[in-house]
C-alpha cells in the first residue's frame, strides 16, 4: 500500500527535511500581539520567531491549521497515486491541529488515519521518523497505526528550560516561586506524559549542571530499560548547552544514536523560552 505522511509544524525537522523524506507539513499560524500573523517555518524561521519573541512584552500564540487545509493536502496526495494517509500531529491537550485532521479525513478520497502523538517537538519528529521507515516496508494503514502506537508508547522526551521567564509570562508559574528559584539558582526539569502529552515537572536542579546531570541520568535510565535508544536532541539558540550535553552523555558512556539536532519549534519555545535544552528519546531497535 502506498502510504503518505502528513505532519505539521511543531514536528521541529529542519524545515527541508520533509520535502526531501517525502513528508507533507501542514503549518500552524504564530501570532505576535494580534496584528501580526506567519505561517510556521513557511513565513517565518525558528530564528526569526525567536528574535520576535524576545522583543515582544507579551508571548506569542499559535493557531491550528483549518479542516481545509488539511483536506488540500489529502487531495494532492490521492491525485498523486497514495492510497491511505497517516497524519501524526502535536497532542489535543496542547492544539486543536489533529481535530482539524480529523474533519477533513472525513471528506478525504483516500483512508486517512488521524494520529495523535501525545506530545510535540523532537517526540513528534521520532514517530514521523518511525513512520517513514514503516512507509519502506509492506504493511496497511491499520498495521501501520498498531507499530506507531507500540513505538510511541515507548517514546519519551525531557526538557529543560534555562529561565522561568516564560513560564511566568504565560500563567504557568507564580512570578513569585519564579524569583524564589531563580535566587536559588534553580532550574526545572520537564518532561511531556506519555497519557495526554500535558506539561509536567520531573525535577528541580541546580543551574545548567545540574539540568545536564538530570538529562544524562534519564536517558541512562532509560537505555537500561529499553536498550540502546535513538535521540533528537533540541535546543533554542543554546548549542553551547547541546555541546556540553553530548559531552556528558560520551562521559557517563550511553549507548544511543543522535537522528539530529532540532531547533525548537514556536510552541515548545514559547511555553518554555530562550535556551531550552531537550531530548526525545526512543529504542532504537523496536
Amino acid at each position: 500500500m502506498k502510504i503518505a505522511i502528513v505532519t505539521d509544524s511543531t514536528c521541529d525537522w529542519h524545515f527541508e527535511d520533509y520535502a526531501a523524506r517525502g513528508v507533507t507539513m501542514v503549518p500552524l499560524k504564530v501570532n505576535f500581539g494580534g496584528e501580526e500573523s506567519y505561517t510556521d517555518q513557511y513565513e517565518i524561521s525558528c530564528d526569526e520567531f525567536y528574535d520576535k519573541m524576545i522583543a515582544s512584552e507579551t508571548l506569542p500564540t499559535s493557531s491550528q491549521p483549518s479542516p481545509h487545509d488539511f483536506a488540500q493536502a489529502f487531495e494532492r496526495l490521492a491525485s498523486e497515486g497514495y492510497e491511505g494517509i497517516v497524519s501524526m500531529h502535536i497532542a489535543p491537550t496542547l492544539s486543536g491541529t489533529i481535530q482539524a485532521a480529523e474533519i477533513a479525513a472525513q471528506t478525504s478520497p483516500i483512508p486517512v488515519r488521524t494520529f495523535d502523538s501525545r506530545g510535540a517537538a523532537s517526540l513528534l519528529g521520532l514517530l514521523v521518523d518511525k513512520a517513514c521507515e514503516l512507509c519502506e516496508t509492506d504493511i496497511t494503514l491499520d498495521e501501520m497505526c498498531d507499530k506507531l502506537n507500540a513505538y510511541r508508547d515507548s517514546c519519551r522526551i525531557v526538557l529543560a528550560p534555562e529561565t522561568l521567564e516564560n513560564l511566568v509570562k504565560g500563567g504557568r508559574m507564580p512570578a513569585e516561586a519564579a524569583s524564589q528559584a531563580g535566587m536559588l539558582n534553580i532550574r526545572l526539569i520537564i518532561t511531556l506524559t506519555e497519557e495526554n502529552g500535558l506539561v509536567n515537572v520531573l525535577d528541580k536542579v541546580k543551574g545548567q549542571k545540574g539540568q545536564i546531570s538530570a538529562m544524562t541520568d534519564y536517558l541512562t535510565s532509560y537505555v537500561e530499560e529499553h536498550g540502546p535508544a535513538r535521540v533528537r536532541l533540541l535546543q533554542a539558540r543554546n548549542q553551547k548547552g547541546i555541546d556540553k550535553l553530548v559531552d556528558a552523555l560520551a562521559d557517563a558512556g550511553v549507548d544511543y544514536e543522535t537522528v539530529s539536532v532540532d531547533n525548537c519549534g514556536a510552541i515548545i519555545a514559547t511555553h518554555l523560552g530562550m535556551g531550552t535544552l531537550g531530548i526525545a528519546m526512543a529504542p532504537r531497535d523496536l
